[in-house]
């Protein structure tokens, strides 16, 4: 069993260059597609909420993408798939143009696909989506091109760089502060004309930024308005944190103790998104620099400052909106983690080759990487699919009534707006909600969760159409209100 393991393991990792640019699409894809059967084809509230808007007026660019799926889940977490894949593939060919080999390049990628955080979002409908994708390609130019042509390989960057600030805003931060480490890029000249050079180069770049926002009146009406608010919400977290720390007495904080302490929960919270095998990576990096040889200097210096300035930029979005909007976005930091300690990836590999590992700690080795993907897909917790199913079932079965429900995702499965302030938002007894505006016509979806299982004083008032469960215990009742 060992043996047909390597030998799996072998033929996977040696495969020639064009096999293995078709097999690592076809396995993120085919992960993608397990994922989203394997959670019953239940998108994430956040989810719901855009592909709403995207149908019913949208406002963003990412909104407009998505407008003529005509919020089909199914076609829009395709879409979103062959975004996560496409990221994927453009991560396995910067590993490889940055000169890791290509079965060190393999094992990069699986530890990134069956990443049990990753997985988590990887299928999230988020503009960050298309946004990672052109970040990838944006780097990916830079790194094919800056030996021969730097300036142009910085063009091609800083494009692909504003159209992702198309779809995330955030993205023009990266945009506009990162170049600055283009002025040590080394290069073949004396240092001093360099840094005339390209400083001349940045100022024409940053004048052109400051001219466009200045000649466009949106943006800077956007801008104006925008740096007060920034500021002001940086000292209302750091008021924050100050209780945070003790409530009792409080200690008062000022913006750069606030912003270390962002420092160090974007840092845990980032090992915690990583996972635990990727941070053993990191130690051993770290406690054995003899490993860690295999980038080129000047990239592993690019790789360790994009890393510093994204940890940087998650402080500040940290202590912006009190929390990063999405576990995806620590995605790009995953990345840049693994280019960094893929020289840790290649000596295990060596080790693994070269005989020098007992079979038995092969075998035990082997079955822990089975384990740690099979957990990266499988849905260990309560399944959802029956919110899903109830509100499918409603939507078929109003006969021209409206769904109510006290679940946002049923009630957009039932046809409803997923938002607590829609018409379709009632909550069983609460008087603050649309409950009383149900009448005998309409259809609610009642969920009863199986922590709380006794159920409402109104309940009576309702008959049951049909009922949902899963496998856990928990309900979704289909309940139409009693004719008086």
């Amino acid at each position: 069993m060992l043996s047909s393991f390597n030998t799996a393991l072998r033929q996977a990792v040696q495969r020639p260059a064009w096999q293995q640019n078709l097999f690592i699409p076809a396995l993120a894809l085919l992960t993608a597609v397990w994922i989203w059967l394997e959670g019953g084809r239940v998108l994430d509230v956040e989810s719901l909420q855009i592909l709403w808007r995207s149908v019913h007026g949208p406002q963003t660019l990412f909104e407009c993408l998505l407008a003529p799926f005509k919020a089909s889940s199914d076609a829009v977490v395709a879409l979103m798939a062959l975004f996560s894949t496409l990221s994927l593939w453009l991560f396995c060919r910067i590993t490889r143009l940055i000169g890791i080999g290509s079965q060190t390049t393999f094992l990069l990628f699986l530890l990134l696909n069956f990443n049990p955080e990753y997985n988590d979002v990887r299928l999230q409908v988020s503009a960050f989506q298309p946004a990672m994708l052109l970040w990838l390609t944006g780097l990916y130019l830079f790194l094919a091109y800056y030996r021969n042509y730097l300036y142009w390989a910085f063009l091609a960057w800083a494009l692909t760089a504003w159209l992702a600030a198309l779809f995330v805003p955030a993205a023009a931060f990266w945009a506009g502060g990162f170049p600055l480490l283009f002025l040590f890029w080394p290069g073949c000249s004396n240092w001093r004309q360099r840094l005339r050079e390209r400083g001349l180069f940045l100022l024409a770049y940053y004048a052109l930024i400051v001219c466009i926002i200045l000649i466009v009146a949106p943006w800077r009406e956007t801008v104006t308005a925008w740096l007060p608010a920034f500021f002001q919400n940086l000292d209302l977290k750091r008021h924050d944190m100050s209780f945070f720390i003790n409530a009792n007495n409080p200690v008062d904080l000022n913006l750069f103790e606030g912003f270390l302490i962002a420092l160090l929960l974007v840092a845990v919270n980032a090992a915690k998104i990583i996972g635990p095998v990727i941070v053993l990576l990191i130690i051993l990096a770290v406690t054995r620099r003899a490993m860690n040889t295999v980038l080129e200097m000047r990239v592993r210096l690019f790789f360790a400052f994009s890393l510093g300035y994204f940890w940087v930029l998650s402080a500040f979005a940290f202590m912006y909106y009190d929390a990063l909007p999405s576990d995806l976005y620590y995605t790009p930091i995953t990345m840049l983690t693994l280019w960094l300690v893929s020289g840790v990836v290649f000596y295990a590999l060596q080790r693994v080759k070269s005989g020098r590992i007992p079979p038995q700690r092969l075998l035990i080795l082997a079955w822990l990487m089975v384990a740690y993907a099979l957990a990266s897909i499988i849905t260990f917790g309560p399944s959802l699919t029956y919110l899903r199913e109830a509100g499918e079932w409603a939507r078929q079965q109003r006969a021209g009534g409206r769904v109510f429900s006290n679940s946002l995702t049923a009630l957009y499965y039932g046809g409803g707006a997923p938002f607590r302030n829609s018409d379709g938002f009632a909550e069983m007894g609460n008087a603050v909600s649309h409950y009383y505006d149900i009448s005998t016509g309409d259809l609610y979806i009642h969920i009863q969760g199986r922590k709380n299982p006794q159920q409402p004083e109104d309940f009576e008032l309702f008959d049951i159409l049909h009922t949902f469960t899963n496998e856990r215990g928990d309900k979704a009742y289909i309940l139409r209100p009693k004719a008086e």
